[in-house]
């Protein structure tokens, strides 16, 4: 079924259906993004997870774990492994689009807005000042321009409304 859906929505898919034909599969496939069912035969979804974290040419591959209604589901093993989302089955259309698509979006061109999306997706065991600048920094950056015509706005009104003001009259 999700390889279904994903064929339809015009991604090029490879399945297998035992953990083990993984690392071979690997060989002649490079893969942006990794469906993989958390309950599979010889090698579990968990295993393939922290391979591909685990291997620095491999580490950028997104990874969604596919979790079944009676599967054993641990979240926080899912998220100590790296998974980059979950999806529940049965699959919904809309949902692997809505989990996908973001997964899929090409990177920030601008330096200071990639920066920005590291720092706030995976600040590891202590924050970086660094990287917390930059997302500071982006986000001050970002919002400015709204905020300073919703001031000059405000300003203008309030100015416009006193009549004691000279130039309101």
């Amino acid at each position: 079924m999700g390889s279904e859906i994903l064929s339809q929505q015009g991604f090029q898919v490879l399945g297998i259906t035992d953990g083990a034909e993984f690392p071979q599969a690997l060989q002649s496939f490079s893969p942006d993004l990794v469906l993989v069912d958390v309950c599979l035969p010889a090698v579990s979804g968990y295993q393939i997870l922290e391979q591909l974290k685990a291997d620095p040419a491999r580490r950028h591959i997104k990874v969604v774990l596919l979790v079944g209604p009676a599967d054993p589901f641990d979240p926080a093993h899912a998220a100590r492994s790296g998974a980059d989302a979950i999806l529940r089955k049965p699959l919904e259309p809309s949902a692997v689009r809505h989990t996908l698509q973001p997964l899929l979006a090409p990177p920030p061109a601008n330096p200071l807005e990639r920066a920005v999306q590291l720092a706030l997706r995976d600040p590891g065991p202590r924050l970086d000042p660094e990287r917390v600048s930059a997302a500071v920094v982006f986000a001050v950056e970002s919002a400015l321009p709204a905020f300073l015509d919703e001031l000059t706005r405000r300003v203008l009104e309030s100015l416009s409304q006193d009549p004691s003001k000279p130039h309101a009259r």
